[in-house]
């Protein structure tokens, strides 16, 4: 019997322990595949599961969640119940044999246990008060963790064309090194034959050393710009990841309508619906401070029961209403009520900024993307022209007609030519995620998020 049973609670535990275990492994976020080159859109997804801050911001929310069913509770009846035991002693009063008859040492045994329930009738609104202000502080919250997480998945989109900008840069890099390593050829060809200096040759390999320091550095790009990704996915700085190439020939958008991308921004903007319900938490705070300062009635009552030991033992029961009515509080009542409106005039003001604020963001960012639009038509021409520069130096040098500095010249002008209209192409990317940033686009594309409502959220949300 004692074996079945022994068993049976080895059996149990294992369950347990399975149950445990499987609850914990849903409760983290799986680790992400990282066997391919990853999209924008994985890489707004990893973010989203695995990046601290908008965890953190996940599980305040919650937190203010939870302080709506806190203030809820004010509409329920509490019960507290007390229970005593106690155990005392007395020692016998007198020294004489008469006094000692009379009052012996003795011993007692006493038990108390008593039950209060206590319920707020009315309170002149505050109770109703609290919860809508808990609720805004809720909504608040709740915007607040969405306009992180779209801040986020702007960072990771700016990262991620970060990245792909110092890979084209790495790629111009090695172009302009094996382009200087066929002029060093040429000089040193042109040098044996007694046609040129060998000031030619010096100044070829002056400029294939610094072009392989430009490689060099633009590796160190690459790994830095792949650190900053990773980290912002909450990944390891040293994460291996890679990102799936971008289309060079790719056509550039339209620049968008100002009026219409406004008007998104301010209907639909977390950051502006998180300020007013910061607005609305506050102006019911004044309702709740004034409801504090009118009356109320509390109903009230207790059953006990009271054994001292001795016969008779005693049951007691109360019931009633408690009729409160402030009279004269020091003046707290009036700065207290001013305090709470000031403070809601001052969240009204901090609400009009952020509408101001958030329009020129979006203002500044299409103003930045027409800048990106006219610098990339731009440096497409410089482009343009500098490689014809370059080919007609390499012609002229190799038939005898120009001169090393010319060579390297067009060669360096050619490099930064190609720079330019890579940054300007990503510049054209960056302030485009930018723009939908500010007008109120979802740059997360549909990622799901875990809610911060916790009946909806998962175990991660249970202490």
């Amino acid at each position: 019997m004692t074996t079945h049973l022994n068993n049976l609670v080895r059996a149990f535990l294992s369950l347990a322990f399975f149950l445990t275990l499987g609850a914990s492994l849903a409760q983290s976020p799986a680790s992400p595949s990282l066997d391919h080159p990853l999209s924008l859109k994985e890489c707004v997804r990893i973010a989203a599961e695995h990046n601290p801050n908008v965890q953190a911001m996940l599980h305040a929310g919650r937190a203010a969640m939870a302080k709506i069913g806190t203030n809820r509770a004010a509409y329920w009846p509490t019960l507290n119940f007390t229970g005593l035991l106690q155990r005392s002693y007395s020692e016998s009063q007198g020294g004489s044999s008469r006094q000692a008859f009379l009052f012996p040492s003795s011993t007692s045994t006493s038990t108390d246990a008593s039950l209060a329930a206590q319920y707020t009738v009315w309170n002149s609104g505050q109770r109703k008060a609290a919860v809508e202000g808990a609720e805004a502080t809720y909504q608040a919250s709740d915007a607040t963790y969405h306009a992180t997480t779209q801040d986020l998945a702007l960072s990771v989109e700016t990262a991620y064309y970060t990245l792909e900008g110092t890979q084209w840069g790495l790629q111009v890099a090695q172009e302009t090194l094996k382009q200087n390593d066929f002029h060093l050829e040429m000089a040193e060809a042109q040098h044996r034959v007694g046609l040129v200096a060998l000031s030619d040759v010096l100044q070829a390999a002056t400029a294939e050393a610094n072009a392989k320091l430009g490689v060099i550095q633009a590796q160190g790009l690459v790994t830095s710009s792949r650190t900053s990704l990773a980290v912002l996915m909450g990944l390891p700085s040293d994460t291996p990841l890679e990102i799936q190439p971008m289309d060079r020939d790719a056509p550039l958008p339209d620049l968008p309508d100002w009026r219409s991308g406004r008007d998104r921004a301010l209907s639909s903007l977390p950051e502006i619906q998180a300020a007013f319900q910061n607005s609305e938490s506050l102006r019911f705070a004044i309702r709740q401070t004034e409801a504090s300062y009118l009356p109320s009635i509390t109903a009230n009552g207790t059953a006990g029961f009271f054994d001292a030991g001795s016969w008779p033992n005693r049951n007691e029961w109360s019931a009633g209403l408690t009729l409160r009515i402030p009279v004269f509080t020091g003046f707290a009542r009036k700065y207290q009520v001013l305090q709470a409106k000031e403070a809601w005039k001052g969240s009204e003001m901090a609400l009009q900024n952020t509408k101001l604020t958030s329009e020129k963001a979006a203002y500044d960012a299409r103003i930045q993307l027409a800048t990106a639009l006219q610098a990339v038509e731009a440096a497409q021409s410089l482009v343009k022209s500098a490689q014809e520069n370059s080919d007609v130096a390499d012609g002229q040098y190799k038939n005898g007609l120009g001169t090393m500095t010319n060579v390297v010249d067009a060669a360096a002008s050619l490099s930064s030519a190609k720079y330019q209209l890579i940054s300007a192409r990503f510049a054209v990317l960056t302030a485009l995620a930018t723009w939908n940033r500010t007008t109120g686009l979802d740059l997360l594309e549909g990622v799901p998020l875990p809610s911060t409502s916790p009946q909806h959220s998962d175990g991660d949300a249970k202490p």
